[in-house]
C-alpha cells in the first residue's frame, strides 16, 4: 500500500547526483492560534480536487542551495515541463552549463558537460541504483506543490491538531506503530494552508528504509488560475545524512508553448 509514493525522494536526489550541489533549512512557520474545526470529508475533498489541477506545460528557473554532510553548493536550473510526458532540467553552476537531462515516463538522460559523456537508462535505472521505486508524476507533483503520491481510491484521515489541518494516510493508532513497519509502506501526511486553498506541507516517511522526506511550501504565487510555488525547502532524513534544499522559482509561466530539447553530442561516450 502506497509504496510507490517514497519514489519522489529520487528526483530530489537525483538533482543531487546530477549537480553535486545547495543549503536550506526546512522550516514552515507553524501555527499559533487554534483553527476553525473543519469536517473530515471538507479536506479531503479539497485535496482529491488539489490533485487533478494541473498545466498543460510549466515553465521556472530554480535557484537552489544545497547541504549535506559534506558539501554546501548553490546551483539554478531551468525546468520545462510538458504534463505526464517529458521534463527537461538544465542545471548551471556559475552561468555555466553543467548538466542537461530529460525524464520521460520511461526514459532518464543526463549529459554530463564537465566529463562529456552521458546516462541513458530506462527508469528501472533509478531504482535498482536507490532500491526505491520511481514514477514521473512524482516528479511533476513535487514541482507544482500537489498533494505527492494522492490516490482518490485509497482511505484517508484527519489527524486531530487543534493549530493544523492535516490528512494522513493512515489513523493515529498506525502511527504511532509506524517505527515498528518493516513491511515497506509508506505514512504520508498533508498539511493544508489556514484557508484549505492549498497544500503548505507534505510529511513522508518510509519506516523500512529509516527515511523522511519533508516538503515545505513556503509561498505560493497565482499565475493564469494556478496557485504554484514561487519558494520551498525540502528536508531529507536518511540514517547516514540529513539533505537539506530550498528552491526559489522565478519566471515561472504555465500553458505556454514549449519546446523540450535534448542533444548527445557525437563524441561523447558513456559515463563510467
Amino acid at each position: 500500500m502506497r509504496q510507490s509514493i517514497f519514489k519522489i525522494g529520487i528526483y530530489l536526489l537525483l538533482l543531487i547526483i546530477i549537480s553535486s550541489c545547495a543549503r536550506g533549512k526546512s522550516a514552515v512557520q507553524e501555527n499559533s492560534e487554534k483553527l476553525p474545526k473543519v469536517k473530515d470529508e471538507v479536506l479531503i475533498s479539497r485535496l482529491d480536487s488539489l490533485s487533478k489541477i494541473k498545466p498543460r506545460t510549466f515553465y521556472t528557473k530554480v535557484s537552489s542551495k544545497y547541504k549535506d554532510n559534506s558539501m554546501k553548493v548553490s546551483f539554478k536550473t531551468s525546468l520545462r515541463m510538458v504534463a505526464d510526458s517529458a521534463l527537461n532540467a538544465l542545471i548551471t553552476f556559475a552561468r555555466i552549463p553543467i548538466y542537461n537531462s530529460m525524464v520521460t515516463l520511461d526514459t532518464l538522460t543526463i549529459v554530463d558537460r564537465r566529463n562529456n559523456c552521458f546516462i541513458q537508462e530506462g527508469m528501472s535505472y533509478l531504482k535498482n541504483t536507490f532500491d526505491v521505486d520511481f514514477q514521473h508524476n512524482n516528479i511533476e507533483e513535487v514541482l507544482l506543490g500537489m498533494p505527492v503520491g494522492w490516490d482518490s481510491n485509497e482511505e484517508y484521515y484527519q489527524l486531530k491538531d487543534p493549530f493544523n489541518y492535516i490528512i494522513s494516510s493512515h489513523n493515529k493508532r498506525s502511527l504511532r506503530r509506524s517505527t515498528k513497519d518493516l513491511t515497506g509502506d509508506v505514512y504520508i501526511r498533508y498539511y493544508l494552508t489556514n484557508d484549505t486553498r492549498n497544500v503548505r506541507k507534505v510529511v513522508i516517511d518510509s519506516p523500512a528504509d529509516t527515511t523522511s522526506i519533508f516538503i515545505d511550501y513556503l509561498t505560493r504565487e497565482w499565475i493564469d488560475d494556478y496557485y504554484l510555488p514561487s519558494e520551498a525547502d525540502v528536508r531529507i532524513e536518511t540514517p547516514r545524512d540529513t539533505i537539506l534544499m530550498d528552491m526559489k522559482y522565478s519566471k515561472t509561466s504555465v500553458n505556454d508553448t514549449l519546446i523540450l530539447y535534448l542533444n548527445i553530442p557525437d563524441k561523447y561516450e558513456r559515463c563510467d
